[in-house]
């Protein structure tokens, strides 16, 4: 395959429009399940790892901007390895962000890591980023050559990797903040929001936090994290013109019958399928073929309701004080 040079002119305009398809929807809820099992059809081309692409290109642009000197002391650390001291002392203006997306890049760059490298190498990162800045004016802080930057690393991907017909899956959960600037920036894109009792999530959460720091936020950070979850997604199902481009999968659904909710997925997807075709993907992804699985492990039991034996009656309490009305409101029972 081609690989641009840097300062190697990008035609902005050169795919037709690819279809694309994101999995969101609150972590721990079976996002890599359903991606595994979509990622199954042979004309899917699976992003092979979580880009999160927005928050690390488009949400710098809309956050640090905007931070006053006692926001960027708290955060020194990680504005000097990503930034500089600059940044640090005086605010950020877009070619501070530039600078950092690009170092975000080689900080992230591991086998073991998400981030940008799921989509380009750090040379096409460095020409996209130098090809926007000429051919895309500088406006709203950035933010529209932000967006193309995104829209650019997508084609390239496709272009390394892709085969005409295919759609393009990319699985970040938290993609869901960001759901309205996907399906405007992308008319050929839909989205996949995966719901799951938020109790079970605090479970998920907690049996992976033995192992992983960023689970450590305790049953409270991450109830609060499934709510706001949920009330993201209902505020992208609540637009007229983008609702019938979201599709939910409930995952206690999904257990009862994986088949079923599989085959609703690829019709939303348009992707054709037969039964058999269904039942070996299914078969292909169970949980039983997770070779590493278990507490600590980013696969753990996938059980329905194990909330019931895992929280104890605080922590029920809490969730239901914290979230109870969207519990409710999804057809989750308070309660043990």
């Amino acid at each position: 395959m081609h690989t641009q040079e840097v300062g190697e002119s990008v035609d902005m305009g050169q795919l037709t429009p690819y279809p694309k398809l994101f999995i969101v929807g609150c972590p721990r809820s079976g996002t890599s399940w359903v991606t595994s099992l979509i990622a199954g059809h042979p004309d899917v081309l699976a992003v092979p790892r979580e880009t999160h692409v927005y928050r690390l290109v488009y949400e710098p642009f809309v956050e640090m901007p905007t931070w006053k000197w006692k926001k960027r002391l708290q955060s020194w650390k990680g504005i000097l390895r990503r930034y500089g001291l600059k940044p640090l002392l005086f605010g950020f203006q877009p070619a501070d962000i530039w600078r950092g997306i690009l170092r975000e890049h080689q900080i992230l760059n591991r086998p073991d890591s998400h981030g940008l490298h799921g989509l380009v190498d750090y040379g096409d990162l460095r020409s996209l980023i130098k090809a926007i800045r000429s051919q895309v004016p500088e406006t709203n802080r950035g933010l529209v050559q932000a967006e193309e930057l995104i829209a650019a690393m997508f084609d390239r991907f496709f272009e390394q990797h892709g085969k005409p017909g295919q759609v393009v899956l990319e699985k970040t959960p938290m993609h869901i903040r960001y759901g309205e600037q996907i399906l405007w920036r992308f008319p050929e894109a839909r989205i996949i929001e995966v719901v799951r009792d938020g109790r079970d999530v605090c479970v998920s959460y907690n049996a992976l936090a033995k192992q992983q720091r960023w689970a450590q936020i305790g049953t409270a950070g991450a109830i609060r994290q499934w709510k706001q979850c949920v009330e993201w997604g209902e505020l992208i199902r609540e637009r007229p013109s983008l609702s019938n481009r979201v599709h939910t999968v409930r995952y206690e659904a999904l257990k009862a019958d994986p088949d079923r909710c599989l085959q609703q997925i690829f019709q939303f997807a348009n992707l054709a399928w037969h039964e058999q075709q269904v039942k070996e993907i299914v078969k292909a992804a169970d949980i039983s073929q997770v070779q590493q699985k278990g507490d600590g492990q980013y696969v753990r039991s996938g059980l329905v309701g194990d909330w019931k034996e895992k929280l104890s009656e605080a922590e029920i309490a809490m969730c239901d004080q914290i979230a109870g009305e969207q519990l409710v409101r999804l057809g989750y029972k308070a309660g043990r």
